[in-house]
């Protein structure tokens, strides 16, 4: 693997270190072996003195293959958007729509700064083809489902363990395996008490959906007495494995559990604004509380983007429009959760998120000469992070590095034909709405 020196960084910039400016940062070995002056190596030099660096975004809920479902089921409810229009239309699904829908968005995230994502589809030993030919991080999960139906309990755990190892074996240190039981709604009580069990022996991360709107939790009291949570840990799936993806309507003893228990919980507000969910994930009562937490874009089909900057703006406004105060969140928080908050849930070993030596090589870099970074005080770190978040969307990374390799080079994707792409992914598209 070639070495990289980033040449003059006119700002580098994460949520732990003060703002540093004009430094050069050695990668070699997928980490950051150096940050100084005047550092020399062999290898491939970029040139950054009209550039901000900073850690990778991490997205902490997605559904990659869904880029081929975006914009074709939309203005509805949760369960009407699932039943009637997703649901049948996933049905339709081949190998070749699970590959060029992921690798879809895949080229949408890397484009925006994203170097990884915590994703939940199927067949995602497909999936994870994709991530690994765009050079790109995830911890992937089949979603499994058994809608209640006894008979298919047996085989939907057999394929969540199955999927596990196609994971795992592949050896790839970009992919981590992890289980994905769908939600409370669509999963037995047996399916996930197997799950949680098999979570346990394999020491896994377990992806679930959680009270993402108020049915799931009238469901859930009136199936089991309790509420999500209460039930979840119940059962064994509430601890420091379980990842609760949306988090939306927790009340104060459900949060209580998940402080109790060291569960972690992902943040999807653009999908549950335009879902109509009534809120989102309370994240300032959660940091308060100490839980993990992460932000996640959900899905591009009902997002329908995959912007990290969109996605740390609405997290940052909804908190504000909550609370009814301007200052309940700051832009380092949010920034913070965007960056070193994925990774610490998903992959806590590798030290993402932070620029310093010895942390791996996840980074993404900005040209400032750029319209939205105008006015651009270089003495105010704030300043900074406020363009970060509010003033950023749509922006693209000029160089995306992902376990010390490019995966983007000045604005392009380095392991594919980004024409080629869309022709498979239009041809792809047609073949699923025209049958």
């Amino acid at each position: 693997m070639e070495p990289i020196l980033l040449k003059n960084c006119k700002v580098i910039l994460d949520a732990f270190n003060k703002m540093r400016k004009n430094l050069d940062i050695l990668i070699n070995n997928k980490k950051i072996e150096e940050i100084g002056n005047n550092l020399s190596k062999k290898g491939i030099v970029i040139d950054c003195s009209n550039c901000i660096v900073i850690p990778g975004f991490f997205n902490g809920h997605t559904h990659s293959p869904m880029s081929l479902l975006r914009g074709i089921a939309e203005d509805l409810p949760l369960h009407e958007w699932l039943n009637n229009k997703v649901w049948p239309l996933e049905r339709k699904f081949k190998n070749e729509h699970y590959y060029i829908g992921s690798k879809f968005s895949i080229a949408e995230m890397l484009k925006s700064g994203f170097t990884g994502a915590a994703d939940m589809y199927f067949k995602m030993d497909i999936v994870a083809q994709s991530y690994i030919e765009l050079n790109f991080r995830g911890v992937l999960c089949e979603g499994v489902f058994d809608f209640f139906n006894e008979n298919e309990t047996e085989n939907q755990y057999k394929r969540a363990k199955d999927y596990y190892f196609k994971l795992k074996n592949l050896g790839n240190d970009l992919i981590k395996p992890s289980l994905g039981p769908h939600a409370t709604y669509t999963c037995s009580e047996k399916l996930l008490k197997l799950i949680a069990e098999l979570s346990y022996e394999l020491n896994s991360l377990v992806q679930i959906h959680v009270a993402e709107d108020l049915t799931e939790q009238e469901l859930c009291i009136k199936k089991y007495g309790v509420r999500e949570v209460n039930f979840l840990d119940k059962i064994g799936l509430c601890n420091e494995r379980t990842v609760y993806a949306h988090s939306v309507w927790l009340d104060e003893e459900e949060i209580k559990l998940l402080k109790y228990r060291k569960c972690s919980a992902v943040q999807n507000t653009i999908s549950n604004l335009k879902l109509g969910v009534g809120s989102t994930c309370n994240i300032r009562k959660l940091i308060d509380e100490g839980i993990k937490v992460c932000l996640g874009t959900d899905g591009p089909a009902s997002n329908n983007s995959l912007d990290p900057f969109e996605m740390m703006k609405f997290s940052s406004l909804l908190q504000k429009h909550m609370y009814r105060n301007p200052a309940i969140i700051s832009s380092k928080e949010i920034f913070k959760l965007a960056t070193y908050g994925g990774y610490n849930i998903f992959f806590p070993e590798l030290n993402g998120g932070i620029i310093n030596e010895g942390n791996i090589a996840d980074l993404a870099i900005f040209d400032l000469n750029n319209i939205r970074f105008m006015p651009l005080n270089l003495s105010d770190e704030n300043h900074i992070l406020a363009h970060l978040v509010f003033s950023s969307s749509g922006l693209k990374a000029k160089y995306t590095i992902v376990n010390g390799k490019l995966s983007v080079e000045n604005y392009k994707l380095v392991n594919i034909n980004e024409e080629k792409l869309f022709e498979e992914f239009e041809k792809a598209f047609y073949s699923l709405i025209e049958n």
